[in-house]
């Protein structure tokens, strides 16, 4: 587990034709700007997007050792509100988040890797660096089947 793994994992997120469909840009550059707001079912594209940007900023700080807030899960700060916000601009704090993390994974401390990340969870830091890219892969996945569904 070193810098360069998780960062060329993260940048492979970001790429074309990853193993596992579309990157990001890939996936979010063809969708219109309105359909980035087009509710299916409970959620929406831009919701997608500002959960994945609100957990980056999250994990980069934890990864850094930074003060962070907690997150509660389903709360707003779980799910930011976005629907105020364009489609460049979730794109522009995509990028940014994106670079967050590179840098988080530059500055973490791969000497703590197996360490619990709190006394009362199981996982360790190998569990949340490991899970900080699937997070953003699994809501690709949302994000991309949302798209499907709003264009057909």
């Amino acid at each position: 587990m070193t810098t360069e793994f998780y960062q060329e994992q993260y940048e492979v997120l970001h790429r074309p034709m990853p193993m596992f469909g579309s990157g990001v840009e890939e996936s979010l550059e063809p969708i219109d700007e309105a359909d980035f707001h087009q509710p299916v079912g409970h959620r929406t594209i831009a919701q997608l997007v500002g959960h994945i940007v609100a957990w980056r900023r999250n994990t980069a700080l934890r990864f850094r050792g930074l003060p962070r807030p907690k997150i509660e899960l389903n709360s707003p700060e779980d799910w930011p509100d976005y629907s105020g916000k364009t489609k460049a601009e979730m794109l522009a704090e995509l990028r940014e988040t994106k670079n967050e993390m590179l840098r988080a994974f530059e500055e973490f401390d791969y000497g703590k890797v197996n360490e619990k990340l709190h006394p009362d969870y199981y996982y360790t830091y190998r569990h949340a660096l490991d899970g900080a890219v699937q997070h953003d892969i699994y809501h690709l996945g949302q994000i991309n089947l949302l798209a499907k569904l709003i264009s057909s």
